[in-house]
């Protein structure tokens, strides 16, 4: 096993931002307040394939954006935190809910606020188009960009460091 691979198999909880990581980045609006926002379906897959194997996934995110929030909930991602651009107090609030350590999380981050969550975590991963200090701050940067599946990249990396990828495959090949 890699360092990546070891850094995975200890991961019982990832954390993400949303702009520029689930999604492009691009906040398309229209005559109405507020936008809309594009999530990449295999992302949300991941998701479900995470919480079937017992690892919560949380959102941090900056931006306060009913997007966000309605997505969290159609994922039954109960850890929605939007609008906050200090999110080192939103892992503390998370480690002490799940009783985790830092190097039991893995953060996906891709601009300056997710600095102090990256610089913290023991699996640290960014798309292939973040910004060069975020990228620095990584173990992983990830040869995707932000929106086109990111998350699931990573949540297959931690799930096959488990030893849990095969069951996850075998349940749709039934």
């Amino acid at each position: 096993m890699d360092d990546l691979d070891l850094r995975a198999a200890k991961i019982r909880l990832l954390c993400t931002d949303i702009d520029g990581v689930l999604t492009t980045g691009l906040l398309h609006y229209g005559a109405e307040p507020g936008h809309t926002k594009a999530f990449h379906v295999r992302d949300g897959a991941a998701i479900k394939m995470l919480q079937q194997v017992g690892i919560p996934v949380a959102f941090i995110s900056g931006l306060d954006a009913g997007a966000t929030v309605n997505r969290a909930k159609d994922l039954g991602v109960v850890d929605c935190f939007a609008g906050h651009l200090e999110k080192k107090p939103i892992l503390d609030q998370l480690c002490a809910k799940y009783g985790l350590a830092y190097d039991q999380v893995a953060h996906l981050g891709d601009d300056l606020p997710d600095l102090p969550l990256l610089r913290r975590v023991g699996l640290a991963c960014c798309p292939s188009d973040a910004v060069a200090e975020v990228k620095a701050a990584c173990h992983w940067v990830v040869p995707v960009p932000g929106g086109h599946g990111l998350l699931r990249a990573v949540a297959e990396r931690i799930l096959k460091a488990q030893g849990r990828w095969t069951d996850i495959v075998t349940k749709y090949e039934a």
